[in-house]
């Protein structure tokens, strides 16, 4: 007896096993952090300041 999977469940598997699958989701991450490019900076500069500041290092 052979399970068949769903539709939805075979192109997920799909799509995940996919080599460009990587690629995109960096991309996509690297154009959303490029509108925040600022806010970040501020962000480590922060948080790298508190870390010294604490007496971490």
């Amino acid at each position: 007896m052979t399970r068949t999977l769903p539709d939805p469940v075979r192109a997920a598997r799909r799509w995940g096993g996919d080599p460009l699958t990587p690629f995109l989701l960096l991309a996509a991450g690297a154009l959303a952090a490029a509108g925040y490019g600022h806010v970040l900076t501020w962000a480590m500069i922060g948080g790298l300041a508190g870390y010294t500041l604490s007496g971490s290092v």
